[in-house]
């Protein structure tokens, strides 16, 4: 998972105990960012400018700030089970994406509770994410498509984030229970790349 900066990195593994580690790629040392973890981890993020650690389980996104070593957030879901996670490149806003064919949007400004919540996809949502600098996010879904919204956030806190459907991606094939499992945005351009079940990746200009 990327990091605060170049240093650090995270590794999750099936085990109660100590499930998330955090390493400094520099020092070679590695740090708990909690004792347990509460519930199973689906996903994991670092916002992009603070020292907060975002932690995605079935039903909540855990916000800890890993100076204090302490929670500072609890995001409910309002899902039965969370399946991916994308926070906003300014850090105030996350989505979270479910196997219940749902879309969460969170502006942490606002609320600990969804300020939006939409049904675009018809099957289980694999895979979120946000363009790195262009007002754009995308989500894939074991329906084969990929959705991309424009998702303005403004600077001025007492305008609400703008989320506006722009265009459904069809490429890949069906086949199996599986359909589109990933995408990410080329950080410069407005290119989606998406990776699916029937082995192929294809890139949308």
């Amino acid at each position: 998972s990327s990091g605060i900066n170049a240093e650090y990195g995270v590794t999750m593994r099936d085990s109660p105990s100590c499930a998330v580690l955090i390493h400094n790629i520099q020092t070679g040392t590695s740090q708990k960012p909690f004792n347990k973890s509460k519930g199973l981890v689906q996903q994991v993020a670092f916002h992009p400018n603070k020292p907060f650690f975002f932690v995605l389980s079935q039903r909540y996104v855990r916000v800890y700030n890993l100076v204090k070593q302490a929670m500072v957030r609890k995001l409910v879901c309002g899902v039965k089970w969370a399946s991916c996670m994308a926070v906003h490149p300014k850090g105030d806003n996350v989505i979270v994406g479910s196997y219940d064919k749902s879309l969460i949007w969170f502006d942490m400004d606002l609320s600990t509770k969804p300020y939006k919540s939409l049904q675009q996809h018809k099957k289980a949502v694999r895979d979120v994410c946000f363009h790195p600098r262009l007002p754009l996010y995308s989500s894939v879904s074991d329906d084969c498509s990929a959705i991309v919204t424009h998702g303005m956030v403004y600077d001025d806190l007492v305008k609400n984030p703008l989320i506006v459907p722009v265009k459904v991606l069809r490429a890949h094939k069906a086949g199996s229970k599986y359909g589109v499992l990933s995408n990410v945005f080329h950080p410069n351009q407005p290119w989606l790349f998406t990776g699916g079940a029937d082995g192929d990746i294809w890139l949308y200009v």
